[in-house]
């Protein structure tokens, strides 16, 4: 292989510590509304919306849900759930202000994008909300590297359907899909997104979690020092 002209990065968890910025956001959003929040108090209602959040993410990534449903539901079921006495239509809309101001990168993240700026063209494509996602890329100064940047709420189509590829694509000027990288965390979204477009693949598995049999996995990585090489070949 001789490497890829365009290499897309997912966001969240790929290049930004998603769960950072919830540990800092979540308590933050509780102690406005008078709600106490220990430590101990965070670890428990922070597993408890990850709960409820998780499988809403999925829903959205199959087209079952929007962003706006996704927020509401979850913030339902987590006063639900963690007997919280507080109104879910005021926490909701709160909680993207503070997401969108918490965390950080991932680390090597910086250097990586650092090391591949002006070698190699780059997009970032994110499902998200703008309200939450465009603050961060302002936070972590991040928008200088790319010459696309696609979020899902911006354009009303969520990866991994076709839709959402075909802006990335055309705000670069519709490369050859097989001269695309797509690099992600997740396997339904990133991977089987990327794959569907004709798009090579690489999967960022910190963890390393056993390589499954589908989607199309072409690469993977537990470190993003290691994208490099592959984007150049």
């Amino acid at each position: 292989m001789g490497g890829y002209d365009v290499v897309l990065f997912d966001l969240d968890n790929t290049l930004s510590d998603i769960h950072w910025s919830m540990r800092e956001a979540l308590p933050a959003l509780l102690n406005e509304f008078g709600i106490e929040c220990s430590a101990e108090d965070a670890a428990r209602y922070l597993a408890t919306f990850n709960e409820v959040a998780t499988p809403l993410w999925h829903r959205l990534e199959r087209g079952e849900m929007g962003l706006d449903e996704l927020n509401d539901e979850r913030f339902r079921l987590f006063v639900e759930r963690a007997g919280i006495d507080a109104d879910p239509a005021v926490l909701a809309p709160a909680y993207l202000g503070w997401l969108g101001t918490s965390g950080g990168l991932i680390d090597g993240a910086r250097e990586l994008l650092d090391d591949l700026h002006g070698d190699v063209r780059m997009g970032l494509i994110t499902n998200g909300y703008s309200e939450v996602q465009r603050p961060r890329l302002l936070k972590f100064d991040l928008e200088k590297y790319f010459e696309a940047i696609v979020v899902s709420g911006e354009i009303g189509h969520a990866k991994p359907h076709a839709e959402f590829f075909d802006v990335a694509f055309e705000q670069l000027g519709h490369p050859d899909p097989s001269s695309v990288l797509v690099v992600g965390d997740s396997l339904t979204s990133d991977i089987a997104g990327g794959a569907n477009a004709g798009a090579a693949t690489c999967w960022y598995n910190p963890a390393g979690s056993p390589r499954p049999d589908a989607p199309r996995i072409d690469h993977v990585v537990t470190q993003l020092d290691a994208v490099a090489p592959i984007a150049r070949g």
